[in-house]
């Protein structure tokens, strides 16, 4: 609901590198507070954090309100909001991964954005609805309603009554055993969120010129792309060899978003909508498969935790530097150089990923992990 946002800040007159602030300025503070949730889940319980998660982001609602009244206090609403979503979205997921056996992780990691991908198609026109019926105050004050009703939820879920666990040792411990085996997959996650921050900041003023319901057809295409595809093709590819296939279709997105300037109708960005989010919605749960099998054993939570906030830095780390790059070339090649970026990285990681395979496999180990006394190449 929030993608027409920048278009408010340019009516304020804010440059597009500013824009480009407020906005990844929530995926820096998003990044501090899932990382940190994961640890906190594995101590105190996933439910417990998710509930103060959805108190802290329904006082974002509040905050994005009184913002209509003192624009620089959508600095402070994005962190707020950041803060509360961050615990929300890595306690609930840490709780429904934890549930399930080794194989079955990386798909419900998937399954758990479905809601997000059908929302994403929703939210956007909701939004343009209330935005040109009434006006942002209203945007803001559902906001605030929607926050308010993920608590009531919270608080009628049972809560893990248990002491800390302090058996997993500490924050830093968690990273030195977490960090070297993630760090292939954490940086082309990074790498992601940094190419599709382009659009999660810059698609509504990109698309002004085709007029209302054009940023609403894009999320509508993209969610629908995506929800589909994660409940017919992703379970077929989320294991073995397979993963690298999908992983692949990440190019296809690189070709999506660099065609977007080049839309001229409003079903021309459904379309590519729905190629971005096919693409999403089939290479996630194989990248996310990749990752939960090189989780430690005693910090799984952390790790899922900093898989998660990954992209989450990509995408705090793209809006400034897309916003500068625009206000000197324009959103149009700023589009277009995200998309070749991605693609270039997803090739990169897929021909890395093969090799790295190839070699464990010629040295007689078949898993995809590291052993924790071995320095792969690829991760060096």
């Amino acid at each position: 609901m929030l993608l027409l946002l920048p278009n408010y800040l340019k009516q304020e007159e804010w440059s597009s590198q500013s824009v480009g602030w407020v906005m990844g300025l929530y995926f820096l503070a998003n990044v501090i507070f899932q990382t940190a949730a994961g640890r906190l889940s594995e101590r105190y319980g996933s439910v417990r954090v998710a509930f103060w998660g959805a108190v802290v982001a329904t006082a974002s609602g509040v905050l994005y309100v009184a913002a209509l009244w003192g624009t620089p206090l959508f600095f402070a609403a994005r962190v707020v909001h950041a803060m509360g979503t961050g615990m929300v979205t890595a306690g609930a997921l840490i709780g429904l991964v934890h549930s399930v056996p080794l194989h079955l992780k990386g798909r419900v990691i998937g399954y758990f954005g479905l809601p997000g991908f059908v929302m994403l198609g929703i939210g956007p026109a909701v939004a343009e609805a209330f935005i040109f019926n009434w006006g942002f105050l209203v945007t803001f004050v559902a906001l605030t309603f929607f926050f308010f009703s993920m608590v009531i939820i919270l608080l009628r879920l049972p809560r893990n009554l248990s002491g800390p666990d302090p058996s997993g040792g500490s924050f830093v411990d968690g990273l030195r055993l977490t960090v070297p085996r993630l760090k292939s997959v954490l940086l082309f996650s990074l790498l992601f969120g940094f190419c599709s921050s382009v659009w999660n900041s810059f698609l509504a003023p990109a698309v002004r010129v085709l007029g209302a319901g054009a940023v609403s057809a894009f999320g509508i295409g993209y969610g629908l792309g995506a929800a589909i595809t994660r409940v017919s093709v992703s379970p077929r590819l989320d294991t073995g060899t397979r993963r690298l296939l999908a992983i692949s279709s990440l190019v296809i997105y690189g070709v999506g978003l660099a065609l977007i300037p080049a839309a001229g109708r409003r079903w021309h960005l459904g379309l590519l909508g729905m190629i971005c989010g096919t693409s999403h919605g089939t290479f996630y749960p194989s990248l996310s498969s990749i990752a939960t099998e090189r989780f430690h054993p005693l910090h799984s939570g952390q790790g899922l935790g900093l898989y998660i906030s990954a992209s989450s830095l990509g995408m705090f780390m793209g809006p400034p530097a897309w916003g500068a790059l625009a206000d000197e070339i324009g959103l149009g090649r700023v589009f277009v150089a995200a998309g070749i970026l991605l693609a270039v990285a997803t090739v990169l990681f897929v021909v890395g990923q093969s090799r790295y395979k190839g070699l464990r496999r010629s040295s007689g180990t078949s898993t995809w992990e590291t052993p924790l006394n071995e320095k792969s190449s690829f991760t060096r």
